[in-house]
């Protein structure tokens, strides 16, 4: 049995300890190349960053750090290393991080290289593609109520834009283009249900306000559809919509109650105990289509059918919320512009706590939850939220979707239809797609941090 010698390579350029960015390069032991993608973080503080692809980092450094903190290095098929920073001193910030390398019955285990981008599976098409809709998760179903299914096609732009390319235009060539225009405005009242097992829709007979922009709630037996905003009959005008409807999945009967104090747009909403919590939304918009928005918090017992309020949010806006163990995490939001901010709600004290700040906004992420971990979707982009330990990470990933869905069932997330947007059309996407949990550890990290 050989031994093996494990370096540890790190280049870096300090002006001063405190209060200060250090910044480095990491490097491979065996060949000197750059290494990305490697977590760099200080074990006491919590303050960490990742390299890029020339294996460079920059790391504020906390005002209160000591020389003797430890600077740790960590990456998938490599030896996790810690050095207080006063060493690091002396060795003149030369250090080298090695493979992690095992000889077992003369097999070689190395590291696997970190895919760009998060792998997914293309699934069964939704029946109706609908955007900003409701959506909850039994047992191996996803239950799909109403929903957006609006489309525009902004032909006047792309007439104007084509036609300036052209060599002589004409006022026929733009009215030709023009006249092309595609834009339909409509809600959708359906229910449709995806088995996860077979991997089928099905489209329910059942007939259901058309509303979108609302949300869905599960206590068993009965769904529950709230909140969201309706269209006029000549599809002009939109109304927030005060009915909350019932429907018994055991029987399909569809008892409508007229009385919902939080009548809203984009609200986040949980089932909590029995009780239906409703958090925030807009109220309102004007003539100049500016919001009017809202923080306030209900409660509804399904029981006693009384209405209760709660405390109010630290500030109003659109939102969107998970449940996790007793605490509600309201992530992102729109008020006006997209909101970074992530803060929850404790429901043992009653009490409002800010975590920190997604690392830009996000106005209407899809959101799932398992264990103590957060899932955060929208456009691209797909983050992980741990609540025990308060890391936030990014990854990447090629779903250019905005207003879906997502749910977490066994090992996988399932991100449901959502809007797709061309420089000139917006369409209702008809896509589902499973995400592997297990796919995060073997994908390259965009960005991390802790929450202070």
């Amino acid at each position: 049995m050989k031994s093996f010698k494990i370096f540890l390579i790190l280049f870096l350029s300090v002006a001063a300890v405190q209060g200060q960015n250090i910044s480095g390069t990491v490097l491979e032991a065996e060949t000197n190349r750059p290494l990305d993608n490697v977590t760099v973080y200080f074990e006491k503080g919590k303050i960490g960053t990742v390299t890029n692809e020339k294996g460079e980092f920059v790391l504020k450094l906390p005002s209160a750090m000591k020389p003797t903190d430890t600077l740790r290095f960590s990456m998938v098929g490599y030896r996790t290393e810690g050095m207080p920073l006063s060493v690091l001193q002396k060795n003149n910030y030369f250090v080298l991080l090695a493979k992690k390398t095992e000889i077992l019955s003369e097999v070689q285990v190395k590291a696997n290289r970190l895919q760009k981008e998060l792998p997914f599976k293309k699934l069964a098409s939704l029946k109706r593609g609908v955007y900003h809709f409701g959506s909850v998760l039994i047992g191996n179903q996803i239950y799909v109520v109403g929903g957006d299914e609006s489309s525009v096609d902004k032909a006047p732009k792309r007439a104007m834009d084509e036609t300036s390319m052209q060599a002589n235009p004409t006022l026929q060539d733009f009215l030709k283009k023009a006249s092309s225009n595609l834009t339909f405005d409509g809600f959708s009242g359906k229910l449709q249900i995806y088995d996860i097992d077979s991997n089928k829709w099905v489209a329910s007979k059942l007939k259901l306000q058309k509303r979108a922009y609302h949300q869905v709630l599960f206590i068993s037996p009965s769904l529950y559809i709230l909140g969201g905003k309706t269209l006029s009959g000549d599809r002009i005008h939109e109304y927030l919509d005060n009915q909350i409807e019932v429907l018994n999945l055991k029987t399909g009967q569809i008892v409508v109650d007229n009385i919902n104090p939080h009548q809203a747009v984009n609200s986040a909403a949980f089932a909590y105990q029995g009780n239906l919590v409703v958090m925030g939304g807009s109220v309102k918009q004007e003539n100049d289509g500016t919001k009017v928005f809202t923080d306030r918090s209900h409660l509804y017992n399904i029981t006693t059918g009384y209405w209760y309020a709660l405390l109010k949010m630290n500030r109003p806006k659109e939102v969107c919320g998970v449940l996790v163990h007793n605490r509600v995490y309201l992530i992102g939001g729109f008020a006006n512009e997209a909101l970074k901010e992530i803060e929850s709600y404790d429901f043992t004290s009653g009490e409002w706590h800010k975590e920190g700040d997604l690392f830009e906004g996000m106005e209407f992420p899809a959101l799932a939850g398992k264990g103590n971990m957060i899932y955060i979707f929208q456009q691209g982009k797909l983050l992980t939220y741990d609540v025990k330990t308060r890391k936030l990470t990014e990854y990447k990933i090629d779903l250019e979707l905005k207003g879906a869905r997502m749910h977490c069932y066994q090992n996988k997330l399932y991100i449901v239809g959502g809007s797709e947007a061309g420089m000139y059309t917006k369409t209702a996407s008809t896509g589902v797609y499973s995400v592997d949990l297990d796919a995060f550890a073997n994908t390259r990290v965009v960005r991390m941090k802790w929450m202070e």
